[in-house]
């Protein structure tokens, strides 16, 4: 009567009605092999059993073929068991978000680096940086003293910063000279990019940045284009409308090369500041990956199955067991009588 207590089981009639068919689905109730896999497996504990048994008689023989096939549906039964923990596993690492959610205090830039990391094996850094380019300019931020009046003090500071900055393509900007409004640009572009916090990705940030370069380009283009029409045609107007007309030259318009002002101190600290924030982002996501490979591990280390099926799993395997013992029983009774 203690049982009749207990919560587990179906109570309707049709509850367990399909309950009643769990074994037949799973093919451990029926002595047929449930597919070439399981009929392959009874084939090859039959032929050890005959080597090892020797039997005789029908009876001994169909006692074989009774053990094999018991033992063929528990290695079935204990695959099962192996197949749904792999299942378990593989659904918790395709949902990383869940893991992450262990680790306290993960979130912004530093969280989707993580999960970048985990998607792409590496962390995708922008503007045509990589880790040793980064690690060598703030290298030179952090060994920096003193104010800058000029670019020429700046660069003599700054070579690899500045070498970087003449490298990289901003539209409007070619002069090799030009490093210092380079690094107003970028220090722009990486502080947008870091403050889109937990929705930064670097892939497809500088796919969309290199797309708009190239449309950046082409409206440089066309600015020149025009501009050389439209010299084209002062040209003619000074060479032949206005001698035509009688008038005199216009006086020729010398543009002054526009004067670059350094920033003030604390605008260029704030620029050089974008480069170690996203080192030190990148560091601290490279961490706390570290951090997930561990409670991932753990967590996948602890997976079990649900009550429901590991309790009807134990079901089988307690009945298959039962059998095989008597059926080996009656083997032996069988072996020791016609001995």
């Amino acid at each position: 009567m203690a049982g009749a207590n207990r919560g587990g089981g179906p109570k309707t009639e049709r509850g367990k009605a399909r309950s009643a068919k769990n074994a037949i689905t799973h093919g451990l109730t029926t002595s047929k092999p449930k597919n070439t896999s399981e009929a392959e497996l009874i084939e090859r504990f039959s032929k050890e059993l005959i080597d090892y048994y020797r039997p005789q008689s029908p009876l001994e023989k169909l006692q074989i073929g009774r053990i094999a096939t018991c033992k063929a549906k528990l290695q079935y039964l204990y695959e099962i068991e192996q197949v749904k923990l792999a299942l378990a596993a593989k659904e918790l690492e395709a949902q990383p978000e869940k893991i992450l959610e262990k680790i306290p205090g993960i979130e912004g830039v530093q969280k989707a680096m993580v999960l970048e990391l985990i998607e792409y094996g590496q962390i995708q850094l922008p503007c045509k940086l990589d880790l040793n380019l980064l690690q060598r300019i703030c290298l030179e931020i952090f060994q920096a003293t003193g104010e800058f009046e000029n670019a020429s003090q700046f660069a003599r500071s700054f070579p690899v910063l500045t070498k970087y900055l003449n490298s990289f393509p901003v539209a409007g900007l070619n002069d090799t000279n030009q490093w210092m409004e380079k690094l107003s640009s970028i220090a722009k572009r990486l502080e947008t990019l870091l403050s889109f916090g937990d929705q930064y990705f670097g892939r497809t940030e500088e796919l969309i940045y290199y797309y708009g370069l190239g449309k950046d380009y082409e409206r440089e283009k066309e600015k020149e284009a025009m501009q050389e029409g439209l010299s084209e045609l002062e040209r003619y107007q000074e060479e032949v409308v206005r001698p035509r007309l009688n008038l005199k030259p216009r006086p020729a318009v010398i543009e002054q090369p526009k004067q670059f002002e350094m920033p003030s101190k604390e605008v260029l600290k704030n620029q050089l500041d974008c480069f170690v924030l996203l080192y030190r982002n990148y560091e601290q996501a490279n961490k706390l990956y570290v951090q997930y490979q561990e409670i991932r591990d753990l967590m996948v280390k602890s997976i079990s199955l649900a009550p429901s099926e590991s309790d009807l799993l134990l079901r089988y395997q307690t009945t298959l067991e039962r059998r095989l013992s008597s059926v080996i029983g009656e083997l032996l009774v069988l072996q020791k009588r016609t001995a």
